[in-house]
């Protein structure tokens, strides 16, 4: 049902760009005027080893006119083996149809001396991806695919093309980058800029030395970039998102983050113009609620879960946010249109509200960058309260509790679209959530059966995660998911009940979760044995598999966790109280163990302190991590049968029974002795 839902919704919504992909067909020409005509040896085979898919890149060239508004392609690759003629033998050129022309100048596969001509125009076909589908984000893009015929090991395959057209909401202005650096290896890459008199451009490097060759072409300035032999860098795994390794060339007319700004302003004007249906919210949330904080509060609760999240980012409303009134008649909108809406009923109601633009993966990185648009992928909204800044992410659904312990994802920075906006704004970590997790065995006998309850309370994004998931998912899918964490110890759990409480005004969730366990002592070298760790705080720290680190890699931030582990036993045992503090830059972590009454109490605290870890704070981290994987522990006692196994294989060997190991097992036997102990995962 819900992929049927999806059909017609997509259908209602693109039933124009269904004509369009019918009727807007690529064109067929020869290549500008404007360009600079390249040709390059494809007879060097030193790169080849390094190639991945069963194909090398040869070529990676683009060329820009800014006054053209227009960005020329060449690419060639040759074909290594028959991988690579199953993964390169289909070109696929994508464009939007609202403001681009697309323009094949050239599709051939060179053979030996032989060049074979593959550009046919009906054979090209048009259609409609919609790769973000499934993010719920539509763009009306379309892909220009042709299915290479005929294509063998050892072919090169060669094809230029022309993308005509911007779009309008930059009203002209030109940003981009080169990418000068790649995952795979390149043979020669060439790109080239052309700026008309009276434009300026930045130009700045990003791990990368090469130097551009400046010359003057009529009345154009024109930029050129070559590269040669350019080896495949490989990226360490779990790198942070902000961190990027490839080294590009960033280029942009924008001179600073106040033009960015005062581009973005004309995006969300607030005229004050509001229809009968909005002005009516608006009224009864100054009706329902008295104070500032109770209204913020309300048209953040509205925005988040009555206006589903929806893009459709065609055209200009790729960056352009659709009007306050449509959003609230029809009930859904992206990112932009949310915040825009928010930043509304706010400001209807007196209280200071501004868009902010963000980048939900470059983060902090982007303060590095040129000024640009395109330097954004996400907006959100900044309030003033009380004389304090608030943080608010419309997308995100089901936030509770009072103002300040609404959480915010930590985006680093952003910029806050106002009259005074002059530069990026750094934004604090607004998240006072934790995680507090009690988990209770209770062992009523040496049968191996055990009962265990878990209570854990959320707050802040914690909250905010768990009780989307809940209100996403069945009860019975959250009850299979609760149980399936705990099977990854205890094999035989079976899961006896889930509830839950949710309480709006402090924000807190609660899960109680009950199983029953069957065989819960595992017999090992004749003793019976049982294993406990840190269940929750396990799968939140973790380490990477490159552990030679010449990258940063990523950990878990913000992440607060406590974790008590009870478990009553059937009989008094001996044990000793244990207490260890681990730390490094990245995190810290405590256990206390202690004993009485016939009850264990396990208790853990982990905190990471930031979001990744230097290559130079990697061996210190390793060392922590290792500590913190040994705070495994098992309780073990010996049973009947290895006892007087013990007893008669020491006889055999020596002829007489230990009196010293006799003494033991009666100890064990009949004193109830059992050791608490330390054991390493």
């Amino acid at each position: 049902m819900k992929q049927l839902v999806s059909l017609i919704l997509i259908w209602s919504c693109f039933s124009h760009f269904v004509v369009v992909a019918q009727t807007v067909r690529p064109q067929i020409q020869k290549e500008p005027a404007w360009i600079t005509p390249t040709s390059f040896d494809y007879s060097n085979t030193k790169l080849d080893d390094e190639a991945e898919n069963g194909y090398v890149n040869l070529v990676l060239e683009k060329q820009v006119s800014i006054q053209q508004r227009s960005v020329y392609v060449k690419t060639a690759y040759r074909i290594l083996s028959e991988s690579g003629v199953q993964n390169s033998s289909q070109i696929n050129v994508n464009f939007d149809p609202s403001y681009n022309q697309l323009v094949f100048h050239a599709i051939r596969i060179i053979r030996g001396k032989e060049s074979i001509n593959k550009l046919q125009a009906g054979k090209i076909k048009v259609i409609q991806q919609e790769e973000e589908l499934d993010m719920n984000l539509y763009d009306g893009s379309l892909s220009a695919v042709l299915f290479l015929e005929d294509v063998r090991k050892g072919d090169i395959i060669e094809y230029s093309y022309t993308i005509k057209g911007w779009n309008p909401v930059f009203k002209g202005k030109f940003s981009g980058l080169f990418e000068t650096g790649f995952s795979v290896p390149v043979y020669n890459q060439y790109y080239k800029l052309l700026v008309p008199d009276g434009r300026e451009v930045q130009i700045k490097n990003s791990l990368t030395d090469v130097k551009y060759e400046m010359k003057k072409t009529g009345n154009e300035t024109c930029y050129e970039w070559r590269l040669h032999q350019v080896k495949a860098l490989q990226e360490q795994d779990h790198t942070p998102s902000w961190y990027d390794p490839y080294p590009m060339i960033m280029v942009s007319e924008y001179k600073s983050w106040k033009e960015v700004n005062d581009w973005a302003l004309t995006l969300f004007p607030f005229d004050g113009k509001l229809s009968a249906g909005l002005q009516k919210k608006i009224r009864e949330i100054e009706t329902a609620h008295s104070s500032a904080e109770q209204r913020i509060l309300a048209a953040l609760h509205f925005v988040q879960d009555d206006v589903r999240y929806l893009g459709i980012e065609m055209g200009q409303n790729s960056h352009r946010p659709n009007r306050p009134d449509k959003i609230f008649a029809q009930r859904f909108g992206d990112c932009k249109d949310k915040s825009y809406l928010l930043c509304t009923l706010l400001r209807a109601m007196g209280i200071e509200a501004n868009p902010v633009m963000i980048n939900t993966n470059y983060k902090k990185t982007i303060v590095q960058w040129l000024p640009s648009p395109q330097s954004f992928d996400h907006v959100t909204v900044r309030v003033l309260y009380n004389g304090r800044y608030y943080w608010f992410d419309p997308t995100i659904a089901y936030p509770r509790g009072r103002i300040d312990a609404i959480s915010y994802p930590d985006y680093h920075c952003g910029l806050v679209i106002s009259d005074t906006t002059t530069m990026l704004t750094a934004i604090p970590l607004q998240n006072k959530g934790m995680v507090n997790v009690k988990e209770q065995f209770n062992i009523p006998d040496m049968s191996g059966n055990a009962r265990l309850m878990v209570q854990t309370e959320y707050t802040g994004s914690y909250a905010d995660d768990i009780r989307e998931q809940f209100n996403s998912n069945s009860r019975g899918e959250m009850k299979k998911r609760f149980r399936e964490y705990y099977a990854r110890y205890y094999e035989e759990i079976d899961s006896d009940s889930l509830t839950y409480t949710d309480n709006d005004s402090t924000g807190k969730f609660i899960t109680c979760e009950y199983y029953s366990i069957q065989n819960l002592w595992k017999l090992e070298k004749g003793l019976k044995k049982v294993y406990f760790s840190p269940y929750v705080i396990n799968g939140v720290l973790r380490k990477p598999k490159d552990i030679k680190r010449t990258m940063p890699f990523a950990i878990d931030y913000p992440a607060k966790y406590q974790e008590e582990i009870t478990i009553n036993v059937p009989e008094e045992w001996e044990a000793d109280q244990s207490m260890e503090d681990i730390s490094c830059s990245a995190f810290k972590m405590r256990m206390q163990c202690d004993y009485g009454s016939k009850k264990f109490r396990l208790k853990y605290e982990y905190e990471s302190l930031k979001d990744h870890v230097l290559p130079d704070e990697a061996d210190a981290f390793f060392i922590s991590f290792n500590k913190a994987d040994e705070l495994e522990y098992s309780l073990s006692k010996a049973t009947d049968k290895a006892a007087m196994e013990g007893l008669y294989d020491n006889k055999n060997k020596g002829g007489k029974v230990n009196i010293a190991l006799l003494v033991i097992i009666v100890v064990v036997l009949f004193g109830g002795a059992v050791w608490f102990t330390q054991r390493k995962r």
